[in-house]
């Protein structure tokens, strides 16, 4: 059963991304939760309707399929821009295998990504082969313009993403593309290294915040201490003086 809601899945997304411009945004946290958020866009004379707005068209074509969204836990918003519109999908994973293992939005580039861990590494990878262009194919959406953008806590020890910025790695896929794998790989061990020294970073902020807040606390108790002191010995000395 769950196999077949899978394959339900794929089918939805042929009909609902085909011809579009797929932009995946995926990130890592430190402490290796994953959240994906994926814009699907298309022309807006894509949605062209003598009797509906381009968000009634958009709102009708994925109701039809909110079964197969919600089974992947999947929410989503309506966009219409000036000259592209859509829908933005958005889910949360555990960790980054079951990203690739759960999400509905790889299988357009590739029937299969395999995501394995040892002691050491997380090695990602396609072991299934890319899925070239094909404007004339039913069975598989077309698609000419695909960025899948991951970002992680920390540099990944190998990849062969397209272009890298930073911590993050992006991978181009176009009408032009006829072969092409996906890999990176990932270190456990920097990954743990980065999230206790973030984790230390943190105690050492809040100590300080702390320690400013106490000091802060100290300061105006005794400012109020000097100025009640100072209004005391004038109003003593005054007491004098009008004696």
């Amino acid at each position: 059963m769950k196999k077949n809601i899978k394959m339900l899945i794929i089918l939805v997304f042929v009909f609902i991304i085909s011809g579009c411009t797929i932009r995946s945004d995926v990130v890592m946290d430190v402490d290796g939760k994953v959240t994906e958020k994926v814009s699907v866009l298309n022309t807006n004379d894509a949605f062209n309707s003598p009797k509906y707005s381009i968000k009634e068209v958009i709102n009708f074509a994925i109701e039809e399929y909110l079964p197969a969204l919600n089974f992947r836990n999947y929410s989503y918003k309506t966009i219409v821009g000036s000259k592209e519109s859509g829908a933005s999908f958005s889910n949360e994973y555990d960790n980054i295998c079951s990203y690739f293992q759960d999400t509905g939005f790889n299988q357009y580039v590739y029937n299969h990504i395999n995501c394995s861990e040892d002691e050491y590494y997380i090695t990602i990878k396609n072991d299934s082969d890319y899925i070239p262009y094909c404007g004339d194919c039913s069975n598989w959406p077309s698609l000419n313009n695909v960025n899948l953008k991951l970002t992680l806590p920390v540099k990944a020890e190998e990849n062969n993403a397209d272009e890298i910025d930073g911590n993050t790695y992006i991978w181009k896929y176009d009408e032009n593309t006829k072969d092409k794998d996906f890999y990176i790989k990932i270190s456990k061990t920097a990954l743990e290294n980065n999230r206790k020294l973030l984790e230390e970073q943190e105690k050492s902020k809040a100590l300080k915040n702390k320690i400013i807040t106490i000091s802060t606390v100290i300061i105006i108790f005794l400012a109020l201490g000097i100025v009640s002191l100072v209004f005391y010995k004038k109003y003593k000395r005054n007491k004098i003086d009008y004696k």
